[in-house]
């Protein structure tokens, strides 16, 4: 609840100020890449199976990625979308797919600075956590756990954030900026 209200008087302190319009013309752009895993091997899955402590989900996901390794397709990859939209010279928006952690909209307010610009998650996609590099070393939910609830092979490959970025920085070219 708490929460909450701190959400509702931001709100209201935001409409009592002033307000700037945004103008044209309206650029976009929308630019998919790869996320590659780290790969993981049958084993892992097969352990998975045996442990009598391993959730319904644990076991749903071990059973689906040892059948994909079964087919010959195994999940290396997923991917990734990135948006670019630009109202003008008055305001950016970039959608980026997945539950992105923190780091993205500080790294992108970072190096597009002097741009209003709004970082927004769970956009054309959502695959599962979207890790920083930092959070991908710390491990935990964020970079492995979840990928379990997420029906995903495991935690993503070094580099993530690199990929993320390089496909942020190709749709920011495309409507002008860097």
């Amino acid at each position: 609840m708490q929460h909450g209200l701190e959400l509702a008087a931001e709100v209201r302190h935001v409409l009592e100020g002033r307000m700037r319009p945004v103008h044209g013309p309206l650029r976009a752009a929308y630019v998919v890449t790869s996320l590659p895993f780290a790969q993981q091997d049958s084993a892992v899955y097969e352990a998975d199976l045996k442990n009598p402590r391993a959730t319904a989900a644990t076991v749903r996901r071990a059973m689906q990625m040892l059948k994909a390794i079964d087919a010959g397709h195994p999940l290396r990859e997923t991917p990734y979308p990135v948006q670019a939209i630009r109202f003008g010279k008055d305001l950016t928006l970039l959608a980026l797919g997945g539950e992105v952690v923190v780091d993205y909209d500080l790294r992108a307010k970072r190096e597009y600075r002097g741009e209003s610009l709004i970082v927004a998650a769970y956009s054309n996609a959502v695959m599962c956590y979207i890790p920083s590099e930092r959070v991908l070393r710390e491990g935990g939910y964020e970079a492995v756990d979840n990928m379990i609830y997420y029906g995903q092979p495991g935690p993503f490959a070094p580099g993530v954030e690199a990929h993320v970025f390089d496909a942020i920085h190709e749709a920011m070219k495309k409507i002008g900026r860097h």
